[in-house]
């Protein structure tokens, strides 16, 4: 069995900021030996994410939309607060958003490649931004 590790920096551009790791990923492993076995990637902070899902503008669009209408930054939150928190980024909403998401995901690996459905890209998910943001990336295999 194989492990191969690599952490890796993430730029991103706005407050909230969906960024397509899926090529990135991709050459990152290119020659890693692994032919069978699995990717597991962490983002190493509590104010991002990491998913699969399509990577269309529309369903982008609509994804951050989502996430700013279930969690509104104008609503009082005790994280913000000084009397409750010594928090001094006022970024409860982020925190609150992550934890609709995961820090995580993990994708098989088949005959050396990332098994991807047609649609499918790994998404990076920042949401207290902009930061340069760490992830762990593993493969385990043979």
């Amino acid at each position: 069995m194989k492990v191969v590790s690599h952490k890796f920096e993430v730029n991103s551009e706005e407050r909230l900021d969906l960024i397509d790791l899926t090529q990135r990923v991709r050459e990152m492993f290119n020659g890693s030996m692994v032919k069978e076995g699995m990717l597991y990637l962490h983002s190493m902070h509590t104010t991002t994410a990491i998913m699969i899902n399509e990577w269309q503008q529309a369903l982008l669009d609509d994804l951050k939309a989502f996430l700013r209408d279930v969690v509104d930054d104008k609503d009082y939150f005790w994280h913000n607060d000084p009397e409750h928190s010594d928090c001094v980024r006022s970024n409860a909403s982020s925190h609150l958003r992550s934890s609709l998401l995961s820090h995580n995901v993990m994708v098989p690996i088949e005959e050396g490649k990332l098994v991807l459905g047609q649609w499918q890209s790994i998404i990076f998910a920042e949401l207290d931004g902009p930061q340069k943001r760490s992830v762990f990336a593993q493969i385990i295999g043979n």
